[in-house]
Parts: C-alpha cells; structure tokens; sequence
C-alpha cells in the first residue's frame, strides 16, 4: 500500500504539470533497529512523515500521503501502519500513536471504488507508453551505432588499402635506388681510379717541368713539345674528372628526389634557410592566447622574415681576419634588423633566423635563396651521396623483411 501513496503523487504531479516529486529521508537509531522519517517537495511545498518508520519506503509513503491530504482531502492517501516497536523511546511511541490513532480513523472513512482502479490503469498505460518511446529510442540509437560501424569498417578498408599502395610504390623506389646505388658505386669506382691517375700525371707534369727548365738551353724546343702534349692530355683528363663530378651530381639530384618527402630522422632532405615555424609561435604567445591568434601571428611574423632572408640587399655579415690571418665573413650582430628581432620576439626566433642566415651562406653562396640538400639529421650536416645510398638500401631491406614476415 505504500507505493499506492507514491504512485498517486505521481499522477497527481502529472495531471497538474507540476515537477515530479523529489524526497528526501533522514535515519536514526542503531543499524539491528533503524529508524526513518521522509521529506518530499511537491510544487515547491515541502511535506514531513511526522513520524519515525521501520524503513525508508514506509516513511516515503507516509509523507506523500501527507501531501495527497493537503491537496486532495483526507480520503485519498492510503493508510501505513508503523512498527511501534523500532522507536527508542515511550515519548516517541505515543506520539508516533497519536499520530497513527487519526490515520486509523481516515482509514475508516476511505472507500475505494472503481476510480481508484481507472487511475492506477492509467498511470500503468502512461508508464507502458513511456516504455515504449524508451524503446523505440533506444532501437534507433542501435541503427546509428550500426551504421557508425560500418563507416568505421569502410574506413579502415580504404585505409589498407593505402597502405598497400604506398608500401607498393615504396618498393618500387628501393629498386630504382639500388639501381642507382650501383651505378653511383660504378661511378665513383670510376672517380676515384681517375683521381688518382690524375694524382700521379700532375706529379709527372711537374717533374717533366723541372726537366724542362734544366734542359732548357740544350733542347728547349723539343721539350716544350713533350710538355705541351702532357699538358693537353692533363688537360683532357681535368675535362673528363669534371664530367664525372657532374654525373655525380646528378646522382645526388636523383637521391634528393627519391628522399624529399621521407623521414627527418636519419637520412632526409633538408630545405636550408627555412625558418621554424614553432619558434614564432613561441614569440606569438607573448602577445595573443587564442591558439588561432597565435598560429596567424606566428605566420604573419616568419613569412616576414622569410622576405628579409632573401633580400640581397641585406647583408647582417661582417668581414674579419682570423688567427691565420684569413678573412672570414661572420653574422653582424649589431646589425639593426638582428637586435631588433632578439628585442621584439626572443631568442627562439633569432637562433633560427642566424641559422638559416649561415646555412645560406655556407651552402649556397652564389645567391640568397633557398635550396635543398641531403642531410644528416642525426649529426646536423650535409649528409654523403654514400650516407644516402646506405639509408635506401637500409629501407629497402626493412620492406623485405616485412614482406617475409607477412608470408
């Protein structure tokens, strides 16, 4: 009879559009003999049991029958009888009987008719059409997960197969590589054999020019002969070292075309005079905290100095003499431009402008612009054509192996 007081609440809170219900209980006395009384708001109004009960449900019951008394009349709640035995004290028995001798008598007057069982029918079929909106609900949250899955399968299907793609075409470039490998070892075998025979004709170049100067006044014609033949042959041989360097060259230009878009780890390829980005945004957080604040400021600023890189007209060096008395172009930093970056934007952006200022310089003097070049990442330097063809056959074996294993 207890959840009868609640479930007409209920349907009371329901009728007139007011909010559900809420309760609130409170426990006394020991845990072998606890003892309860209830609370519950309805439409802002606050309804006590005024009594202490044997369990939480009954002092629940007991509070919201109190409420269905205030709102519909003393013949609607249902009656609940306490357990006189669980209160601690004669004072709370005979308040608690007090309290329950007038329940009795409303328990009296109830009657219960057909209207009751047409209620309770009613709050069934609400609850069963709520029930049924749950499931409906929760059957089109099935569908969409469904449907969620099924994209996330197509997804990682495609995603296969690009990997299969790239690990296809990444075989292709260590085959073109070790062809290329072998025609760079061809090649540099060949280098190194003519350098070497050079070596030894300029060595012989210049004995025959000491012959020729002491011998001069005795067969100074003749010997001049011989020497001009030497010495076009030497010049032939200067002419094919050179063809070779180009060749090797070019090798180098294949290498960076294979390696442009492959790891910054190891062996890559390097664009020198680029300026991080990163250290940009360092100098951009000084002045803005919205991350895409930052980024647009951090871009404004190192496109900026990516134009003052590469204007000839800007020259941040100074000439010096070193302790061998050689002259040496070093970064001017009392140039105006140089202080006022470390002023305005920090360290962080100068080191990177003062090194790609000495890349520049160093790899590509003839001009300030950028160019790319294999690099070592691991040791910071120009990285050998050797360094380049070792790392696409380590890559290339790497494939291989994968390839074995997946077999």
């Amino acid at each position: 009879m207890s959840v009868s007081n609640k479930t007409m609440l209920q349907e009371l809170c329901v009728k007139k559009g007011w909010a559900a219900p809420k309760y609130s209980s409170t426990k006394q006395g020991p845990d072998h003999v606890p003892q309860f009384s209830a609370t519950v708001v309805v439409n802002g109004v606050s309804f006590a049991s005024q009594a202490f009960l044997s369990s939480k449900k009954e002092a629940e019951a007991f509070a919201a029958g109190t409420a269905l008394e205030k709102y519909l009349g003393p013949q609607t709640q249902l009656p609940i009888t306490p357990n006189l035995n669980s209160f601690s004290s004669p004072v709370k028995v005979a308040h608690v009987a007090s309290q329950y001798n007038n329940v009795g008598r409303v328990e009296e007057n109830q009657t219960w008719n057909e209207t009751d069982a047409i209620q309770e029918k009613k709050g069934a079929d609400e609850l069963e059409q709520l029930l049924a909106k749950e499931r409906k609900l929760w059957h089109i949250e099935k569908l969409q997960l469904e449907m969620k899955n099924l994209e996330l399968v197509n997804a990682i299907e495609v995603k296969n197969n690009e990997v299969q793609w790239f690990e296809k075409k990444l075989e292709h470039m260590k085959e073109m590589a070790t062809m290329e490998q072998k025609k760079t070892k061809s090649m540099i075998s060949l280098a190194e054999e003519k350098k070497g025979e050079n070596e030894k004709l300029h060595m012989k170049l210049a004995e025959l020019e000491k012959q020729l100067q002491a011998k001069h006044a005795v067969d100074g014609d003749m010997e001049v002969k011989k020497i001009n033949s030497l010495s076009d042959f030497s010049n032939a041989l200067i002419v094919k070292e050179q063809s070779y360097k180009d060749e090797l060259q070019e090798s180098r230009k294949a290498l960076i075309n294979a390696l442009r878009d492959g790891s910054k780890v190891s062996i890559g390829v390097k664009r020198l005079g680029d300026l991080d980005l990163k250290a940009f945004q360092v100098a951009a957080k000084r002045e803005y905290f919205v991350k895409e604040e930052v980024n647009e400021r951090a871009v404004e600023l190192c496109s900026m100095w990516e134009n003052y890189i590469g204007d000839p007209d800007w020259n941040p060096f100074k000439t010096i003499t070193d302790m061998r008395g050689r002259n040496k172009e070093i970064i001017d930093e009392e140039d105006e431009k140089l202080k006022n970056l470390k002023e305005e934007l920090g360290d962080e952006a100068y080191e990177v402008v003062i090194t790609a200022l000495l890349e520049m310089k160093e790899y590509n003097p003839c001009g300030r612009y950028k160019v790319e070049e294999l690099w070592n990442f691991q040791l910071g330097r120009k990285a050998s054509l050797i360094e380049g063809v070792q790392y696409l056959l380590k890559q290339l074996d790497l494939v291989n192996t994968k390839k074995r294993q997946r077999n």
